[in-house]
């Protein structure tokens, strides 16, 4: 296995979670090669990874590079037939990637492809989700999904489905996707506008567009703790969620599509701030210059 795939983790100050995620993939005798990327920790980050896991390739940055540019690294650095970016706050035990690179040998025109994700309850975590269209995202900001989620409002997220079934889909989160190199030199590396939120999305969407397919491996599962690194910071979190949301419309999408978003948004932040989410007024006050 280790010469077929490489994990590349990208942290920023998740220490005791990345140290959970590297016990539990080096737990096998056999661990494929595993390559951190981090983007400038304080917490000591570094220094455990020398201490505990000295057969771990670290990848130390100065300053804080971004989710995109740091697993583009991680990338360039490795020589394998597939890459495992991985999420720090993830456990994934090795016969799991074992049987998601059989997946995608078994399929060559699979591109990517990642397993149900659990939380730490072993309740299901949705990770599948429709291409975020103008109206999709509209419904969602506004909140009409939650209130309807077996309605059309709830298409984007997905609502209305187990997740209980492999089957091609349109985009998979990326705490845990396993992607084909030969898929990468064909369409290119993630995307490095993005510093942080859609990244995987665009990705997911050049992918498809160039005849690669995306699939959802339903009996193979991944815990994601969920949220390690941006909930040390929250509203720099939304900033950049935003940002790349943003960024996704203008790369993408007609002209128009963008300031009619950008409206919705400045709503929606207005009045979650209102309600007391004081993390949203950032947005509420920059959305016309994010």
């Amino acid at each position: 296995m280790n010469l077929f795939c490489t994990i590349v983790i990208v942290s920023y100050n998740c220490r005791q979670a990345l140290q959970t995620c590297l016990l539990t993939l080096t737990s096998a005798g056999d661990p494929p090669p595993i390559l951190v990327v981090d983007n400038g920790s304080t917490d000591g980050t570094t220094e455990m990874i020398a201490r505990d896991f000295p057969t771990v390739q670290l990848i130390q940055n100065t300053e804080n590079h971004g989710f995109a540019a740091a697993c583009n690294q991680g990338i360039r650095a490795g020589a394998s037939d597939f890459i495992l970016l991985l999420n720090p706050d993830t456990m994934l035990r090795p016969a799991t990637l074992q049987k998601l690179m059989d997946t995608m040998r078994a399929q060559p025109t699979i591109g990517a492809c990642g397993p149900r994700v659990l939380n730490t309850d072993g309740s299901l975590q949705p990770s599948c989700r429709r291409f975020p269209t103008l109206g999709a995202i509209v419904c969602d900001e506004l909140g009409l999904g939650r209130l309807f989620p077996h309605s059309r409002f709830a298409k984007y997220r997905m609502n209305g489905w187990e997740h209980d079934k492999t089957r091609d889909v349109d985009q998979l989160m990326g705490s845990c996707l396993l992607l084909r190199r030969t898929m990468l030199e064909h369409i290119g590396l993630l995307d490095e506008q993005f510093f942080l939120y859609f990244e995987d999305v665009d990705l997911c969407l050049r992918l498809w567009r160039t005849g690669w397919r995306v699939v959802f491996v339903a009996d193979l599962t991944v815990t994601h703790l969920g949220g390690e690194s941006s909930n040390t910071d929250p509203r720099n979190s939304l900033g950049h969620r935003y940002s790349s949301l943003f960024a996704f419309y203008r790369k993408h999408y007609p002209k128009w599509h963008l300031p009619v978003l950008r409206l919705f948004v400045q709503i929606t932040a207005v009045a979650r701030a209102a309600r007391g989410q004081r993390e949203y007024w950032p947005v509420a006050r920059y959305a016309w210059k994010l």
